[in-house]
Formats: C-alpha cells, sequence, structure tokens
C-alpha cells in the first residue's frame, strides 16, 4: 500500500489505516499519496481535466504501470474529517454493480479528499448525447433503451438491494458514465447521504432549468391530448419504437407525480420500463413540476403584476434552449425510495 503523508505531519498511509483500524472494511480500500496523484494527472492541469461538478472537478491519470484513473478532487469547501470520509469509502467500496462505478482508491492529505475510479472511455452522457460528442458516436433507439433500463438497474440495486439503501439524489447525464461498450455507470452514488433505516421513502422539493421545465409542461399537455408520441424525436433511427418511447415517457410522469405515494419504486420502475409491468394499469397524475412552476409563475405575476412580460420570457428562455446543452445539466430533485415493490 502506498504512502499517505500530510494528515497532520508526515503520515504514512499505514498509519492512517492504524488509526482508524476499528472502521470495518479500511484495508480493502488502497490509499494513494497526494504527489502519486499529481504526477498522475500531470500537476492536476487543465488539459487532462475531463469534468467539473458541484463536488469537484475530475482529471484523467496515469500511473507508473500504465493504467488509466479518473481523479475526482472534491471541494475543499467540504470539512469532512478523515475518519467520516474513510468510513463512507469503506461502505461504497463493496458495492459492485454492473450499472455503478466502482471505487479504486481514494487519498486523504491536511484538506484534500480526493476519490479514484477506472477511466470511462466514453466520457458521460452530457459529453457525448447532450454535448459536443467530439467521437461521433451513434445512440440508435436500442442504445438508448439500453441505457435507461441500465441506469434503473442501478437505482433499483441501490434503492432495494443493499441495506442500508442508498439514495443518489443527484442523478443527471454529468453523472452518469458510459464504458467503451456505452455501458451506463451512476458515479457519485458513494456521495449520497446514506437512507436511515427506519425511513420509507425521500423526497427532496423539485428543482431545475426552465428548459427541462419546458419539456415537462409540453409532455404533460400532449399525454392529457393523448398525442404524446408527438414528443418523440423521429429523427432516433431506423429501430425507432414509438409505443416504447411513449411508454417510457409514460414511465417518466409517473416518477414526477405531486403524491409521494403514487410514485413507483425503482424496482417497479424497472418493471414498467421493460414490460414486465404494465403501465396502462397505472394512473398518472400532474407531475409536481409543473403544479410548482404554475405557483412560482402565479407568485411571480402578482409581485411583478406583469405576466406577459415573465410568460414572454419564459417561453424565449425555454425556446431558445431545446437543445439541450451541457450547460442545462441541472437535476430535476424528485427521489423516491419506498419499500414497497
Amino acid at each position: 500500500m502506498s504512502c499517505l503523508c500530510g494528515l497532520f505531519g508526515k503520515n504514512s498511509a499505514l498509519d492512517t489505516v492504524k488509526q482508524n483500524e476499528d472502521i470495518p472494511g479500511i484495508n480493502r480500500i488502497k490509499i494513494f499519496t497526494y504527489n502519486e496523484l499529481r504526477k498522475a494527472t500531470d500537476g492536476f492541469s487543465f488539459a487532462n481535466k475531463i469534468g467539473e461538478g458541484g463536488f469537484g472537478s475530475v482529471y484523467k491519470g496515469k500511473l507508473k504501470d500504465g493504467t488509466i484513473l479518473a481523479v475526482k478532487v472534491l471541494s475543499t469547501e467540504s470539512r469532512q474529517g478523515v475518519r467520516e470520509f474513510l468510513t463512507e469509502l469503506t461502505i461504497i467500496s463493496d458495492i459492485k454493480h454492473e450499472n455503478l462505478v466502482r471505487l479504486y482508491g481514494c487519498c486523504v492529505e491536511g484538506i484534500n479528499r480526493i476519490l479514484v475510479y477506472p477511466y470511462m472511455e466514453n466520457n458521460s452522457l452530457a459529453q457525448t448525447l447532450l454535448g459536443r460528442n467530439p467521437d461521433n458516436l451513434e445512440f440508435n433507439w436500442q442504445t438508448r433503451v439500453n441505457l435507461c433500463t441500465g441506469v434503473a438497474r442501478g437505482l433499483s440495486f441501490l434503492h432495494d438491494e443493499i441495506r442500508p439503501p442508498i439514495i443518489h439524489r443527484d442523478i443527471k447525464a454529468s453523472n452518469i458514465l458510459l464504458d467503451k461498450d456505452l455501458t451506463p455507470k451512476i458515479s457519485d452514488f458513494g456521495l449520497a447521504k446514506l437512507l436511515p433505516p427506519n425511513a420509507t421513502h425521500v423526497s427532496t422539493r423539485v428543482a431545475g432549468t426552465i428548459p427541462y421545465i419546458f419539456v415537462f409542461m409540453q409532455t404533460w399537455t400532449l399525454y392529457e391530448q393523448g398525442d404524446l408520441e408527438k414528443i418523440v424525436d423521429a429523427f432516433l433511427g431506423d429501430d425507432l419504437d414509438i409505443q416504447e418511447a411513449t411508454r417510457f415517457l409514460k414511465v417518466a410522469l409517473l416518477c414526477t407525480q405531486d403524491a409521494t405515494k403514487l410514485r413507483p419504486s425503482m424496482s417497479t420502475v424497472l418493471k414498467l420500463l421493460t414490460g414486465e409491468k404494465s403501465v396502462g394499469s397505472e394512473k398518472i397524475t400532474k407531475p409536481a413540476v409543473i403544479s410548482d412552476f404554475m405557483d412560482l409563475k402565479v407568485k411571480n405575476t402578482k409581485e411583478n403584476n406583469n405576466y406577459g412580460q415573465i410568460s414572454t420570457t419564459i417561453s424565449s428562455s425555454a425556446m431558445a434552449s431545446t437543445s439541450f446543452s451541457s450547460s442545462s445539466d441541472t437535476t430535476l430533485l424528485t427521489t423516491t425510495f419506498s419499500d414497497k415493490n
């Protein structure tokens, strides 16, 4: 195991482990020195930077043995202590699933908290599907189906198959990584809060950028009119299955309903996506995002007494942003967990 220096002086990685040896699984974590990762990323150079998010920046790195890694430097604003940090990592180090990014190791020196993961050849959905897609990857309909069901399998595993369950709270395109075979891998799940054992669900306030909210409103309107297929991009490819696409849209609407008890668990979502369970038997009510957005618009109208100007601004902003670039990568923070399948 490599050396770890600078915790409170010149301590080794072995010292760090010994100081926290009562933490279950601590010996399973590979601990890197800051200097090792600095050299691997060429000084955390901008040229090696492959991503950035609320938790920190990600760099491509190469170890002396040729191993390619993704190095996530967590924001120094976090005051998480060494013990708390290592305890969380031992929990996620045991979690293995095809659709979850595997933790490779970490670095804990001074205020530095760094996570090390295997490098994903095709970056993230934000880069390849919604972004510039420099490699011109093709996402036909079947590939998109595999992406959706893969993410659902990963979340179902976190919610329903491990104890204590883990709620991600930040599912978005930049947190869905793609390997060489375009298999989706959920990243940053270890940075989510662990669900208390006695909890049955977690709900967070709905939020999002105007383009995403606009699409939800448009989808709901077409659903009410019985024309849901009109929102499906007809240029997705020759293998496009309209019926399957509209089923996926209905599942999305089910997951955003106002009442928590009406939202399906992730294990149920997976069954609905794969066709194991019929969506037709589920009653769909108006998504929470629409109600919240309409309440906000009414509030702004009363405060500003300028409804026309607000509506025009919203419509213009939404229409101008329908390309959904990676800069609009804001999460719809509606997360549901339930023990009921």
